[in-house]
């Protein structure tokens, strides 16, 4: 690669001695193996985002194997390690002939390193995970992190060792953008290969038939062999499966640049990537999905739901593409359309806590609050790690006035996600209405920190008005009203759960002359 190669001069990567190790110990439990990984398994971001694995040290020099497509673009990139420190990437260097770059970080720290295993032992059939960074493909899920997941397989396909990328590893396992340079496992945790690529359509390499769906990856094997080759040495034979290869790593490049662009905002940017990645394969779901995130955000519902549908057509039993169409129908106000959404993603996959969540909004809404709870019960026992059902199942409490274990729920959110706003929002109100207006100011301060939000907005200058602070209560009020006047309606306010004493302090800043003259001036489109 050359994103650095313009500033910094090349760099002697084989400083460190690794030893492949061989396959002689007894096979451990997923657990055990996500658990090791998860300590020598990187983030990567920057102009494209993956996964990569930490296999040599040298002082205070470590070095970082990921593919190449992820960090294929001039720019910044940046290794964020399982600590939850950030390094930024100072050198790299393509392996070449291979889909395969080796970046470096610098820290005083002590990071565990992989075990290398013998890629060369592998058979049709045995057990692999990929473990890596993800970013899951739920569309209520706004927050664009990116999760540690394992998933297990079986190998189903080992290629020649010539073949165009190194595409030598054929297997079953799911991956998500983000995962690409994750390590292939063993079962006994050591890295067997590269995770690469989704194989976006059926393919015959070398009189072997491989399925759309399979994931491919590079040998560890390969990888150190191949490493130290000079870039003008010849890698491969012309095969006739080069072609293929190559422009799926252009797709995979595509994607992981429109998943960064998302990241950043510039979801025109990656509109346009998306774009160019379905123009070499039509059928191509992760593009899909991505350039529906895109347009999700933009709300523009029509053209995300019509990605979503292009999915549903490609794979019409994944719980996730139904769940995301029930979002899209709710967003468009076709509730009925997203309950049956939701139903079909549930009985596809009854262990999907997001759809739960999400249908247990429908119910609430369409007021059969205890079907909601259950619902939200259910999404919590599946996974306990997840906020959303703990801030709306705290709603649902804090409606049915058992107070104290709304406040539970929301303290729980927070903890699970410190920039909850919904969660810091309800405790405000909460806290007012128990006369603790310090507390429920304090509360709608954060929320303000971390949103837009008009609502904490209001009720903190309702709040300040309250209490003496008249002309700071005005001027908050005043702009707050400026960015919505739906807020100087008090049938509106009590939809967004005010309670009594904060509607009753409203009613009396909203009859303040200059209140009502900014609500009586004609409004701007919104």
């Amino acid at each position: 690669m050359n994103f650095f190669s313009r500033h910094l001069p090349a760099v002697l990567m084989g400083a460190a001695v690794v030893m492949v190790q061989p396959q002689l110990a007894v096979a451990l439990s997923p657990t055990q193996i996500s658990d090791i990984a998860k300590e020598f398994t990187v983030l990567i971001t920057g102009e494209g985002i993956g996964s990569g694995v930490i296999f040599e040290r040298k002082g205070d020099t470590y070095f970082v194997i990921t593919n190449q497509h992820v960090v294929d673009k001039d720019g910044r990139y940046e290794i964020q390690t399982p600590d939850g420190s950030r390094y930024p990437v100072y050198r790299s260097k393509e392996v070449p002939g291979l889909d395969i770059a080796i970046l470096q970080f610098t820290s005083k720290k002590n990071y565990r390193l992989a075990s290398l295993g013998n890629s060369d032992q592998m058979r049709q059939g045995m057990t692999v995970y990929v473990v890596g960074w993800g970013s899951v493909n739920d569309l209520s899920d706004k927050t664009n992190k990116s999760s540690y997941l394992t998933f297990a397989g079986i190998i189903e396909r080992l290629l020649s060792k010539n073949l165009e990328q190194g595409y030598g590893l054929a297997y079953n396992n799911q991956a998500i953008p983000g995962m690409s340079g994750s390590p292939v496992l063993d079962e006994n945790g050591r890295v067997v290969g590269i995770n690469a690529a989704r194989l976006d359509k059926n393919l015959t390499v070398q009189g072997t038939r491989l399925l759309a769906g399979w994931r491919l990856g590079i040998p560890i094997n390969m990888v150190l062999t191949t490493r130290n080759r000079p870039v003008s040495s010849p890698v491969t034979a012309q095969q006739p499966s080069a072609i293929a290869f190559t422009t799926l790593r252009r797709t995979e490049t595509l994607i992981s640049s429109g998943r960064a662009k998302i990241n950043g905002k510039d979801y025109q940017g990656a509109i346009a990537d998306y774009n160019q990645a379905l123009l070499i394969n039509p059928n191509n779901p992760d593009a899909y999905f991505g350039r529906s995130k895109a347009y999700y955000y933009l709300k523009n519902y029509p053209a995300a739901l019509e990605d979503v549908n292009k999915i549903l057509q490609l794979s019409p039993k994944n719980a996730n593409v139904y769940s995301n169409r029930g979002l899209l129908r709710y967003e468009s106000g076709d509730k009925q359309a997203a309950l049956a959404d939701y139903n079909s993603a549930i009985q596809l996959d009854p262990k999907y806590a997001s759809a739960y969540n999400n249908r247990g909004v429908l119910r609430y809404e369409s007021g059969d609050k205890q079907a909601a709870l259950a619902d939200y019960n259910s999404a919590i026992q599946l996974d306990p790690k997840y906020a959303p059902a703990y801030t709306y199942r705290g709603i649902l409490r804090k409606q049915s006035g058992d107070k104290q274990a709304a406040l539970a729920d929301f303290n729980s959110a927070i903890q699970l996600d410190p920039k909850n706003a919904k969660a810091y929002y309800h405790i405000g109100l909460i806290k007012y209405e128990q006369g603790d207006i310090q507390a429920a100011m304090r509360q709608f301060q954060t929320v303000i920190n971390n949103s837009k939000l008009v609502q904490p907005q209001l009720a903190l200058a309702v709040a300040l008005y309250s209490k003496g602070e008249q002309e700071r209560g005005l001027s908050m009020a005043q702009a707050a009203l400026r960015l919505d006047k739906r807020y100087a309606d008090v049938k509106f306010l009590k939809q967004q759960f005010w309670g009594d004493k904060l509607i009753a302090d409203a009613k009396k800043l909203l009859e303040n002359p200059k209140i009502k003259e900014i609500i009586s001036r004609p409004s701007r489109s919104q």
